[in-house]
């Protein structure tokens, strides 16, 4: 073996054991960063980290992006109705534990506020995408110059789409003569939504790929969770207000709408219905059904990568400056990492119990972000580009001598072969 490619296999081996022991102090952050239990709704940060410099002669010249819509309201469509319901036919039962007419108590301040915005970009939402955009001009400029093209696609969800006007603003505030062209419409969908029903060009014959475990959803929460110890805080007699097979869905709904807090604009908290445990526990069901429903057909989201690759082939072509931006949902991002395998996502998990290792809901927060950045020189004709994962500067499945820089040539031979298997 040359000293050449011993150099290069020694490079990755580093790589792949720093990945690994990064994510297997996935329960040690947990217990230090509490709102990581939050998980998909986990705010994504916007504030700065410190970037590796280019190569010495490279400039970035094309950004392409795809984020997630920012925060929001509850998505379930009788979140905030269920819960009103439910907690108040209790109180006129007298049914209510003091902790639970503690709960109900701040949910009545809460829900004439939120019973009619499910599913709604919050404000918090909003001035998210803005510092997120920002936060690209700021790492950018050179990309989002005045002779800067940016052209923005979104999903048909309203929210997406007041996503993607939140962050155009917030870019056009960092430089009014950016031409930025949005877009929106089931024409966009195949690098947006490629197995939504409504997209016209959903590809069908793509590779399946099973679980390779049998342990269902229902069985995997029985083990790691007594979720009717959570209602009896709530309940005098459980079965009076909840049946028992409704008592998961309704543990599942308050687990959901306590994370929702971080969205809103309120003081008020609810996690004291849960102890740490019981949080890291549902934090694990999150990811275990996440990773389940994802995994099987996480291939059909090849059209973004391809997407991604001719977007930015037409920018090296053109020889141009910009940037394409793309906003979606978290069952979208999620198998997008894992076809692409940023950061180990591309794992095929054997054992349940080994999911949070690999597919931890709280890297796909709200506003999460993927951004490929391409790099050129004058002086050498090879691209080079970075990804970052939520502004942190990511890993792929390539050999590089100069993480997080990877060649954008081997990129594109490396996709094509695995699109052929």
């Amino acid at each position: 073996m040359t000293l050449r490619l011993i150099t290069i296999a020694t490079l990755l081996f580093a790589t792949l054991l720093s990945l690994s022991a990064q994510q297997h102090d996935i329960y040690t952050q947990l217990d230090e960063n509490s709102e990581f239990l939050a998980g998909t709704d986990y705010l994504c940060p916007t504030t700065h980290v410190e970037l590796t410099p280019a190569p010495e002669g490279y400039e970035p010249f094309y950004l392409s992006h795809y984020g997630r819509h920012g925060a929001r309201y509850a998505w379930q469509h009788d979140m905030y109705e269920r819960l009103n319901t439910i907690f108040g036919e209790a109180a006129k039962a007298d049914n209510l534990t003091e902790l639970g007419k503690s709960f109900k108590q701040r949910f009545d301040k809460l829900y004439p506020s939120v019973r009619y915005r499910v599913g709604d970009l919050s404000r918090k939402g909003w001035q998210q995408q803005q510092e997120l955009a920002s936060l690209m001009y700021d790492n950018y400029p050179e990309i989002f110059t005045k002779d800067a093209h940016v052209e923005a696609r979104t999903s048909t969800s309203t929210r997406c789409v007041m996503t993607m006007s939140a962050f155009c603003l917030g870019l056009k505030g960092q430089n009014p003569h950016l031409d930025i062209f949005e877009k929106f419409g089931v024409s966009f969908l195949p690098a947006i939504l490629p197995l939504d029903k409504s997209n016209p060009f959903s590809e069908e014959q793509f590779t399946k790929t099973p679980l390779k475990f049998n342990e269902s959803w229902e069985h995997y929460i029985r083990r790691t969770v007594d979720y009717r110890a959570i209602l009896q805080r709530l309940f005098r007699n459980v079965e009076r207000t909840v049946p028992a097979k409704k008592q998961w869905d309704l543990v599942s709904y308050l687990y959901f709408f306590a994370n929702g807090m971080y969205s809103l604009d309120t003081e008020l908290s609810f996690f004291d219905i849960f102890t740490h445990e019981e949080r890291v526990a549902l934090w694990k069901i999150d990811a275990f059904q996440f990773y389940a429903n994802a995994w099987p057909t996480h291939l059909g989201y090849r059209p973004i990568v391809d997407d991604i690759i001719a977007c930015a082939d037409a920018h090296i072509a053109s020889g141009d400056v910009g940037a394409d931006l793309r906003f979606g949902h978290d069952y979208t991002f999620l198998p997008l990492l894992m076809t692409l395998d940023v950061e180990g996502f591309g794992h095929d998990v054997t054992n349940p119990d080994d999911i949070p290792v690999w597919c931890q809901p709280h890297r796909v927060p709200m506003g999460a972000n993927l951004h490929f950045v391409l790099y050129r020189s004058k002086s050498n004709k090879e691209i080079l580009f970075k990804v970052l994962l939520n502004g942190k500067e990511a890993h792929l499945p390539l050999q590089t001598e100069s993480f997080p820089y990877y060649s954008w040539k081997s990129f594109k031979q490396y996709y094509s072969a695995v699109r052929a298997k």
